[in-house]
């Protein structure tokens, strides 16, 4: 019969686990989160292009963008 080492996790621990506001926080790099997605490579050859033009990187370039559309859209009267 094999020797086991109690669990270090007591009861309390498990039952607050499972409650539904118990998600763990994403690991951030600083202020940064991590995001993994896919795209097109039409899309991503035009990105690297003008990354290239404006001696930025990919991520970099990817960031303005989306932050560019996202400040676009709050000026929008109709934006949800």
């Amino acid at each position: 019969m094999a020797i086991t080492q109690p669990s270090k996790r007591s009861k309390t621990d498990a039952f607050t686990a499972e409650a539904p506001d118990a998600q763990r926080t994403p690991k951030l790099r600083g202020k940064r989160q991590p995001l993994t997605f896919t795209l097109p490579p039409e899309i991503i050859a035009g990105v690297d292009a003008v990354a290239a033009a404006e001696k930025r990187s990919r991520a970099n370039m990817i960031e303005i963008i989306l932050g560019q559309y996202l400040e676009a859209r709050q000026r929008r009267p109709d934006a949800a």
